[in-house]
C-alpha cells in the first residue's frame, strides 16, 4: 500500500528544510503546502499540536516536530537508509541530532539580539557549541564519513542560517574552527538542502531580520 505524505512548510524554517531534505534523499514522493505563520489558517490551528511548523500528514495521520518526522520517514521508507545500522552509531548519532537543535536556539538567539549585550552572549553560546563539535567531528567528508545520514540533515538546517549570518555580516565565527566550517560548507552545499530553500531565501531572510528589529542590522547587509 502505498503512504501517502503532506508536508505543511513555511519558507524560512529550517526544521521544515530538514524534513524536506528527508524526503529528497529517500526519493519519498509528497505533497508540499507552504503556510505563512503570521497568518495561520484555522484548519493548521486546528490540527498543529504545537501550533508550528512541520507537520507531516501520513495516510489522514498527523505527526508533529521535525526530528520525530525524520525518524518516522526513516523507519516507514527503510529503502535507502539514513541512520547506521550499528545500534551504538544510532544512538551517538541521535544525540548530535538533538545536539543541531540547541545550534539553532543559539543561532535565532543572536539573530533575535536588540542589542550588542544581547548579541555577544548568544554569540558566545554559538561558539561554545562549536568548540564542542569541533571537539567530536571526524568526517570524510560527512559525520559518518562517505555515507550522508539524518545527522548530517540535521546539522546542515542549523547551519544555514548560521553560515548565512556569518557570511553577510561578517561574524568570523567559523574563524577558529576551520574542521567545523569545511564540514558546514559541504552540508549545506548538499543538493536537497538546496532543493527545500525558497529561490527568495535571502529576501526572506532579510525580511525576518527587519520583523524581529535584529541588532544585526545595525551592520551592514549586503544582497
Amino acid at each position: 500500500m502505498t503512504t501517502k505524505i503532506k508536508l505543511v512548510t513555511s519558507k524560512f524554517s529550517p526544521y521544515c528544510h530538514r524534513v524536506e531534505m528527508v524526503l529528497i534523499e529517500k526519493n519519498i514522493p509528497y505533497e508540499k503546502q507552504e503556510i505563512d505563520l503570521q497568518h495561520r489558517p484555522d484548519w493548521f490551528v486546528k490540527d498543529a499540536p504545537l501550533g508550528r511548523v512541520p507537520m507531516l500528514y501520513t495516510d489522514g495521520k498527523i505527526l508533529f516536530e521535525s526530528i520525530t518526522i525524520c525518524e518516522y520517514l526513516e523507519e516507514i521508507f527503510p529503502e535507502i537508509p539514513l541512520h547506521p545500522k550499528d545500534p551504538y552509531a544510532k544512538a551517538w548519532h541521535r544525540g548530535w541530532m538533538e545536539f543541531s537543535n540547541g545550534v539553532l536556539a543559539a543561532t535565532f538567539g543572536m539573530i533575535w539580539s536588540q542589542n550588542q549585550e544581547q548579541f555577544d552572549l548568544k554569540k558566545a553560546e554559538v561558539v561554545a557549541k562549536l568548540v564542542i563539535l569541533d571537539k567530536y567531528l571526524k568526517f570524510n567528508p560527512y559525520f559518518d564519513g562517505n555515507k550522508f545520514s539524518l545527522v548530517d540533515i540535521c546539522l546542515a538546517s542549523a547551519f544555514k542560517p548560521l553560515t548565512f549570518v556569518d557570511n553577510k555580516f561578517t561574524l568570523e565565527i567559523f574563524d577558529l574552527y576551520k574542521n567545523v566550517a569545511t564540514y558546514a560548507e559541504g552540508t549545506i552545499t548538499r543538493g536537497s538542502l538546496s532543493k527545500s530553500l525558497p529561490s527568495d531565501y535571502e529576501e526572506i531572510f532579510k525580511l525576518y531580520l527587519e520583523r524581529k528589529k535584529s541588532h544585526l542590522l545595525t551592520m551592514s547587509f549586503s544582497l
